[in-house]
């Protein structure tokens, strides 16, 4: 149940980011909606649940970008294990952990496509605007990261209200 309901809320935010935010100027700089899900799933839900919605997401990316394959999956999957990783030695709770996990997504995110225009693909130009680019997600990430991640944990616990009221008696190994 959470699975699909992963998949179709990255299929609204893949949606969004193509065809809403670059028509309005002041978002036109906005970045990868599908990190801040990233990071909630590796922080707070099992690896069950996370892992074939992050492969999933790499997948759609993409297919969509028309970049190379795997570009993004590679990049979904090590932020996802790094951030699991991360998990078991920070509290989780904190605001401005949130804030700084979905800061460090966006950052890694765009080291590895410069990296990648440098290094592999070095027929690429990088755009004149790319650290302006880099600069003004970082600052979107800070500022909405956690309200997309406080909104996201918001969803997910209706969920499991709704699912332990439908199926009481699935419940999951570990007591969800």
């Amino acid at each position: 149940m959470t699975i699909v309901f992963y998949m179709l809320v990255s299929l609204c935010l893949v949606i969004i980011k193509t065809t809403l935010i670059p028509g309005l100027g002041l978002f036109d700089r906005f970045y990868d909606l599908l990190i801040p899900i990233i990071i909630y799933l590796s922080l707070f839900r099992p690896i069950r649940e996370g892992a074939p919605i992050v492969l999933f997401f790499g997948l759609i990316m993409d297919s969509l970008c028309g970049g190379p394959v795997g570009l993004y999956l590679a990049t979904y999957i090590w932020l996802y294990a790094g951030m699991r990783w991360l998990s078991r030695f920070l509290h989780t709770g904190s605001f401005v952990l949130l804030a700084l996990s979905v800061t460090f997504g966006v950052a890694y995110e765009g080291v590895v496509m410069v990296i990648y225009m440098l290094v592999l693909s070095p027929s690429a130009t990088i755009p004149e605007d790319t650290g302006r680019t880099l600069v003004m997600q970082l600052i979107w990430s800070l500022l909405t990261g956690p309200v997309i991640l406080g909104i996201i944990g918001w969803a997910q616990k209706q969920i499991d209200v709704w699912r332990v009221r439908i199926f009481p008696d699935l419940l999951n190994s570990d007591g969800e």
